[in-house]
């Protein structure tokens, strides 16, 4: 392969890359999903759509057994302060969790609660939660009424608070914006929906949800002639860099499908090293500048001839060279590299 093509691919790899690399992170994404009460048949019918919705696009990018959905006497505070014990348990360091809450929640001036059969989640229990979760770069979105309600105790106070090792969206600016919410089923849609795709990298980040949940909810309103009601919170960092679904998963898994002999490890190959991308990027803030650029750099390579023998062995014309293997002396991530 002449070198002016290699850097040409480099180059277009990299500017993808930076967009986000779209692929399963490296260390393992766990993400559990509660849908709450709806009190009301429109609520509930909601909350049932939403909920399937982020089930679907969970299990586009990362594994079945690691999406936990809850709902009517599964959603129960014991049964979820339970779940997420254990999954403290599973979790290794560099491994991350996503969290989803559907549904309607109260504030009494003092106390946010997110409304579920029997004792309620409170804003204190979702800190726990989070703060009990090995490593970082975690994210929870609480799509209720009033869940702004939450967010002193989840970060601090102020309107750019935040804490390092997550991101946390809110539905609601604060506890007073009591009425049933839209963004949450504006987000749930932009995890299916190319139009939240705004860098055409055929994935959804956090950060491409909540700009199309708000625009959407904007727009909802206007339509209504009336003045918004709710408006939607994002605290902390990386949200640009973790994606929530992937809209060509089906694609992807039919190209393997097809594929047979070299292809198959071309493919797989290329799929890791996406993955490697997306979980440096995501732990930027843990290596210094040098040791990230050189790991990142290294990665785009591969990534790059990966791709044109991929190319040449769908030709079936061409020759599939070696590939380039990592050089063992560079850093690794914090947390370490799980191997598929």
């Amino acid at each position: 392969m002449k070198l002016s093509l290699i850097l040409r691919r480099s180059a277009l790899h990299l500017v993808a890359a930076l967009a986000v690399v779209p692929a399963l992170s490296q260390a393992a994404l766990y993400i559990s999903i509660v849908q709450g009460l709806g009190g009301q048949p429109l609520y509930d019918e909601q909350f049932v759509d939403a909920r399937k919705i982020i089930e679907a696009a969970s299990n586009t990018i990362t594994d079945a057994d690691k999406v936990f959905s809850f709902s009517g006497e599964r959603a129960t505070r014991a049964a979820l302060l339970k779940h997420f014990t254990e999954l403290g348990k599973k979790m290794a360091t560099g491994d991350r969790a996503a969290i989803y809450l559907i549904g309607h929640g109260s504030f009494d001036g003092e106390t946010y609660k997110f409304n579920i059969p029997g004792p309620d989640l409170t804003a204190q229990d979702l800190k726990s939660i989070l703060e009990h979760l090995p490593g970082r770069n975690h994210f929870l979105v609480n799509t209720s009424s009033t869940s702004g309600a939450m967010l002193e105790t989840l970060v601090g106070k102020g309107d750019k608070a935040s804490n390092p090792a997550f991101v946390v969206i809110s539905a609601t600016r604060n506890g007073n914006e009591r009425n049933a919410t839209q963004f949450g089923r504006y987000f749930a849609e932009a995890l299916r929906n190319k139009d939240a795709d705004l860098n055409k990298n055929n994935n959804i980040s956090i950060q491409e949800a909540f700009d199309y949940a708000e625009k959407q909810v904007s727009t909802h309103f206007q339509d209504e002639s009336k003045l918004s009601t709710e408006h939607a919170q994002l605290r902390g960092d990386g949200a640009t860099l973790f994606n929530l679904a992937r809209l060509n998963a089906s694609e992807q898994k039919a190209e393997l499908a097809s594929a047979s002999g070299k292809l198959v490890e071309l493919l797989k190959k290329r799929k890791d090293l996406e993955a490697q991308i997306e979980d440096l990027q995501v732990r930027r803030s843990q290596l210094n500048n040098a040791d990230y650029l050189a790991r990142f750099q290294q990665l785009i390579l591969q990534s790059a001839e990966v791709s044109e023998q991929i190319e040449a062995a769908q030709k079936a014309n061409g020759p599939i060279k070696p590939m380039i293997e990592a050089d063992p002396a560079l850093p690794k991530p914090p947390g370490g590299t799980r191997v598929p």
